[in-house]
This record gives C-alpha cells, sequence and structure tokens, in this order.
C-alpha cells in the first residue's frame, strides 16, 4: 500500500490503520489531506470506535476533515447510532456537513418505525442548508437524480 488513499482496498488493515489515522487527522495538514485521512476508517472500525470518531467531528472546526468525518460517519450509521444522527442534524454548527446524515435518519427511522425517518427528514424540507437534499429525499430521488 503506498498510502492512505489506498486503505479502503484493504480492509483487513482497518484496526491497525485506526490509531494512526487519529493521529494524523488531528495535525495540521492540508485540507484534502484531511479529508482524505478522514475517510480512511473501514465501516467496521468506524462503528466500533464511533464515540471518539463522533466526538473529533464535533470538535472540529476544519471544513474539510469534518466533511470527511461526516461521509464516514453517516456511511457506517446503525440505529444504535440514531439519537447520535438526530442531535447532529440538530447542530446548525455543523453547517453543510449535516447533509451527509439525512438519509441515513430516513432509512433507519422508517426502519424503525413506518415513516419515522421521513417525519425527521420532513422538518428539514424549509432549511436553507438541508432544505434540496430533504426535498429530493422526499420526493424518493437519489443523490444523483
Amino acid at each position: 500500500m503506498g498510502s492512505a488513499w489506498e486503505l479502503y482496498e484493504h480492509p483487513e488493515l482497518g484496526e491497525t490503520a485506526y490509531p494512526l489515522l487519529v493521529k494524523h487527522l488531528r495535525l495540521d495538514y492540508p485540507d484534502r489531506i484531511l479529508n482524505g485521512i478522514a475517510r480512511g476508517f473501514t465501516k467496521e472500525v468506524a462503528r466500533k470506535h464511533w464515540p471518539e470518531l463522533l466526538s473529533i467531528y464535533l470538535a472540529d472546526d476544519r471544513p474539510e476533515s469534518r466533511d470527511g468525518l461526516a461521509t464516514t460517519l453517516s456511511a457506517c450509521a446503525l440505529r444504535a447510532h440514531y439519537d447520535d444522527l438526530l442531535s447532529i442534524l440538530d447542530n446548525e454548527d455543523l453547517g453543510e456537513t449535516r447533509i451527509y446524515f439525512l438519509r441515513p435518519v430516513n432509512r433507519i427511522g422508517n426502519r424503525m418505525a413506518p415513516g419515522a425517518g421521513r417525519e425527521v427528514i420532513e422538518r428539514f424540507r424549509g432549511d436553507p442548508v438541508l432544505g434540496v437534499e430533504a426535498d429530493a429525499i422526499l420526493r424518493g430521488r437519489g443523490r444523483n437524480d
């Protein structure tokens, strides 16, 4: 493996890479590098270390790092994380990165109770940051429609 960008090709290294990725995520790298580091966690490892990664995401004010962590967290979110997802959506300080959590909230919420996720998404239909994506979800459209 030549770089952290190739970690997704080696999920068996996920747990071994975790402490190194966390260490480097906290260092001062260019934005693009921070985003790549934040996206380097495997789903299994991110789920196992959800509390720590969520804490880093909530505290990190660097846009590219936060964006990468939002991508990672939203991709591995489970029912056990649903309350965290709701808190993220309600936290306007997290800015545009909250958009990544709309689809997991919809999916998980609707699995918990029919229409529960949709009801949450409906709250964000008029939101200046999340509204377009919320509306697309409610109309049943995919990300690239």
